[in-house]
């Protein structure tokens, strides 16, 4: 199964030829983005409810951000021993049922808790080919609620992140990535989380702060996720994590094609001519290329 932006313009009546076009033309201007399809497009105004200037501005983020930072984006074959290794640690996966709200669900879970196989780099990828999966696969949806179980986390684990990398990931989550971000939920045990809320909290904008939730189980979670929504294990009626696990396995691999490809999609700064405001050489972002005013055509 393959997204069009046909399937998009049937979805989104929002969604205007017109305002594509010029979006377009717009992409075709910036020397330094690479090409960028009908159906991206449509992704990127359909995350900034058609907001033709928000969506430049998370274009430029998305591809500018994905090409800084390798560690995150690039490597993305699921057939390399590395990434077949990394898949076998963390289950990263889309659940079937939807929430009242019409709300995806993004599920994370550490499957090995082997300190020394853990890196949060390996899991942001596995997050974002999860997602990046989902879209070429179904198109645009309503809303994104995330659900990250650390219960497994150990102090361990958490001291391997480091502040810059968080920050890293929640710039990306919400100010790159085409999606409506509507739940960050954390399930950790309480000596995990008084080290994880203040590699967190920071770095959630205001207006999103309110999406951000920390449970100490399964039960607090079910104020906000009904509990038939999550994996049998804790009760709900989704597969159980070894299932997800295998088809999460078995799905990337299938589409090893479709990720090598999309590897590829990322800023040349070398062809930048501008520099804008969120660069930041200290997260890595806008290190080369040349850079003359900060604008936005």
């Amino acid at each position: 199964m393959v997204a069009t932006v046909e399937d998009e313009y049937k979805k989104n009546k929002e969604l205007r030829a017109d305002d594509m076009k010029a979006l377009q033309e717009w992409v075709r201007k910036q020397p330094h983005l690479p090409h960028v399809s009908d159906f991206q497009l449509a992704l990127f105004l359909h995350s900034c409810h058609f907001s033709m200037e928000q969506a430049k501005v998370t274009i430029e983020k998305f591809f500018t951000y994905r090409g800084a930072w390798g560690d995150f984006f690039a490597n993305r074959d699921p057939r390399d021993p590395k990434l077949q290794n990394d898949m076998k640690v963390s289950l990263c996966s889309f659940l079937p049922e939807r929430t009242p709200e019409n709300y995806k669900l993004l599920y994370f879970k550490l499957v090995d808790v082997d300190v020394n196989k853990y890196a949060v780099s390996d899991c942001v990828k596995l997050f974002d080919m999860a997602i990046s999966l989902e879209f070429m696969e179904r198109g645009s949806f309503d809303g994104l609620v995330i659900v990250v179980d650390l219960k497994a986390f150990t102090v361990g684990h958490v001291l391997k992140t480091h502040i810059t990398t968080m920050k890293r990931i929640l710039l990306y989550v919400q100010e790159a990535i085409p999606i409506r971000l509507k739940g960050l939920h954390y399930i950790t045990l309480a000596s995990v989380c008084d080290l994880l809320v203040p590699l967190v909290k920071p770095f959630m904008k205001k207006e999103l702060a309110h999406l951000l939730h920390f449970h100490d189980s399964y039960e607090t979670l079910s104020k906000f996720v009904p509990h038939e929504l999550l994996p049998e294990d804790y009760g709900g009626k989704a597969p159980s994590v070894k299932e997800l696990h295998a088809k999460m396995q078995e799905s990337f691999t299938e589409n090893a094609d479709f990720f090598l490809d999309e590897e590829m999609l990322v800023s040349n700064e070398k062809l930048r001519d501008r520099k804008q405001s969120y660069m930041d050489r200290d997260l890595g972002i806008g290190t080369d290329g040349s850079f003359k005013k900060l604008d936005f055509d």
